[in-house]
């Protein structure tokens, strides 16, 4: 399983701390970057063979340091998006298609931290066009909200009015297998096709939903498991619990020495 990371946009909503510097590279307060967060769990979930990071915005320092992990013995590539200053993550996704065509992989923004078991337990699950979701009681306007209908994901967008939203969306998805593999690419395709490339890749499921194929929802809990870094007290609040975390753990080897 690889697990393909769309991020190559400029991160406006974060700036200044994105005028010199790629989102994926924000330091996190504990001496991480947000990327080094998220490559770190993948590592830790055993279940991603492979980190395929597509980037554009400052590309050549995220390239610096993920030679840094290359020389670790991490297995992980880049695919430069030229169009990233005119273009959402629809097409970098499509920039990233060969990948989908030859295995099995997980599909997430470069903005995400999930705790290394959802990658764990995820990838554990039957073969077909996955969408992972996140029972929630309040939406705000700003969240990625789901529709699910007779078992199945129907629609995908903000625009979703917040009573009508079965689940948000924390931006996981998994295609598993050949046949779910060539239908993902069928309507990905379709999606660039349609010539309006600044969309976003999510929504493809509401393509999927109109053609008729079946897209699965994966609901897990979010608390504790999930962050979006969108804004300055996501970074915060990120910040304040790896710091937290780091804490804890150096307490931990002091008491036992």
């Amino acid at each position: 399983m690889k697990i393909i990371i769309l991020a190559a946009g400029r991160g406006e909503r974060l700036m200044p701390l994105t005028q010199n510097t790629p989102k994926p590279l924000i330091d996190m307060g504990n001496g991480k970057t947000l990327l080094e967060e998220q490559m770190l769990s993948l590592q830790e979930s055993g279940a991603i063979s492979e980190i395929i990071l597509v980037i554009g915005y400052l590309a050549d320092q995220i390239e610096a340091k993920m030679r840094t992990y290359q020389e670790r013995g991490f297995k992980i590539n880049t695919i430069y998006n030229p169009f990233w200053r005119v273009s959402n993550n629809l097409l970098s996704l499509w920039l990233a298609k060969s990948v989908i065509a030859d295995s099995d992989v997980m599909i997430t923004n470069g903005d995400n931290i999930f705790n290394s078991t959802i990658f764990a337990e995820f990838a554990k699950l039957d073969h077909g066009i996955w969408l992972s979701a996140c029972h929630k009681k309040r939406f705000d306007s700003d969240d990625m909200k789901i529709q699910i209908t007779d078992g199945y994901v129907s629609h995908v967008s903000k625009n979703i009015p917040a009573e009508e939203a079965s689940a948000e969306s924390p931006g996981l998805a998994m295609i598993k297998g050949a046949r779910a593999r060539q239908l993902f690419l069928e309507q990905l395709e379709g999606a660039v096709r349609e010539e309006d490339n600044n969309r976003f890749w999510l929504e493809i499921f509401n393509r999927m939903w109109r053609k008729g194929m079946p897209v699965l929802p994966w609901l897990f809990e979010s608390e504790g498991n999930w962050q979006e870094i969108d804004f300055h007290a996501d970074v915060d609040h990120l910040r304040h619990v790896l710091t937290n975390k780091m804490q804890r753990l150096y307490s931990g080897v002091e008491n036992e020495n």
